[in-house]
């Protein structure tokens, strides 16, 4: 999730179970504290491949997050020079940090939750990185308890209706996701294709509009967008095959190879290039992430680059969407999310 919603996350938390106790300071410190996982981000500073490893990594696994709960609630204590009990403020700290990732979960993207037992990732595609529907009630939830015009047992109640909300929103998300991962199924065995694993992912600020992705046993992709109300694909399916050759082998055995499998969550298609200068290229489509208007097309990737000799040259990240006007991809992506009418005669599926 943005970092500014997890901000608005910890805050509103903040006010639901501390509020009484702690006044505005459970907003400003919630706030606070609900950003701190991210401090992950410094990885970058490191290169694209440490932020690659880091981010939702560590500061994201529950374990961590609940050793840090006691200095940083005791730390937040000491700034705000309160002399509200310490068991307060270090259970502000806990409920404002295990939040975040949390939500984090919540999306695609993948989050290192077990860490460090295990550096797996999960994800429950429930909702998108940027969600204004989510976002909003908690930011109005905030703004409510920082100016102080309601009595704390107000303030409490609005966000714990706004906690409930939003959770209940979220939870709404990820129905739509398994639904559509079970028409998702079904579309694609009619087409002959048996995947090993489905992907349902909702798409840029809506819930409605989704993503699903099929991967069989030998890494194939099956591609297409779907919504709900309606029974027919959004988008033409499309296959994807992965390519095989010795450069495809070295590149996935590289340790950048081999760490963007791991980010992809396994979602990764091979794509070899030969280049006119008698150089090579093969391209780590993460299909996880694509275009409405280019559903083929990976919104990221991986670069290994070899020159006319084999020899491995370097190794870069990409981004596809410079392709594409995002303004044209979200106009595309919201005609659908704002046409609530179901299909009146179900067009057999893969029919466009």
């Amino acid at each position: 999730m943005d970092i500014v919603t997890q901000g608005l996350l910890g805050s509103t938390v903040g006010l639901a179970s501390y509020g009484k106790k702690l006044g505005r300071r459970a907003a400003v410190y919630g706030f606070i504290i609900g950003l701190l996982p991210d401090f992950d981000i410094i990885a970058g500073y490191w290169g694209p491949w440490a932020s690659l490893k880091y981010h939702r990594g560590p500061t994201h696994g529950f374990l961590a997050l609940l050793l840090l709960a006691v200095p940083i609630g005791l730390a937040c204590r000491a700034l705000a020079r309160s002399d509200a009990p310490k068991r307060d403020w270090i259970g502000l700290a806990l409920l404002s940090l295990i939040t975040h990732p949390i939500i984090d979960w919540f999306t695609a993207y993948g989050t290192s939750l077990a860490w460090p037992i295990s550096d797996a990732r999960y994800a429950i595609d429930a909702l998108p990185i940027l969600d204004p529907v989510y976002s909003l009630p908690l930011l109005l939830a905030t703004f409510i308890g920082l100016t102080g015009w309601l009595t704390p047992t107000r303030v409490r109640s609005i966000a714990i209706i706004t906690l409930a909300a939003t959770t209940v929103y979220a939870g709404l998300g990820w129905n739509t996701s398994q639904i559509l991962i079970n028409r998702g199924r079904e579309l694609f065995r009619a087409q002959g294709f048996e995947a090993v694993e489905i992907r349902a992912m909702p798409t840029l600020l809506n819930t409605v509009v989704y993503r699903v992705v099929g991967r069989d046993a030998n890494n194939r992709f099956m591609i297409t967008y779907m919504k709900k109300a309606s029974k027919a694909p959004l988008t033409p399916v499309i296959t994807v095959e992965p390519d095989r050759d010795e450069f495809v082998t070295r590149a996935l055995d590289h340790e950048h190879g081999r760490l963007f499998k791991w980010f992809s969550m396994h979602m990764l298609q091979p794509q070899s290039i030969a280049l006119p200068d008698g150089g090579h290229k093969v391209v780590l489509n993460d299909m996880r992430y694509g275009m409405f208007l280019e559903p083929a097309k990976a919104l990221f990737a991986a670069e290994a680059h070899f020159d006319r000799n084999g020899t491995l040259t370097g190794f870069t990240r990409v981004q596809n969407h410079r392709s594409i006007s995002m303004k044209q991809e979200l106009n595309a992506t919201l005609a659908h999310v704002f046409d609530g009418t179901p299909d009146a005669t179900p067009a057999a599926y893969g029919e466009q």
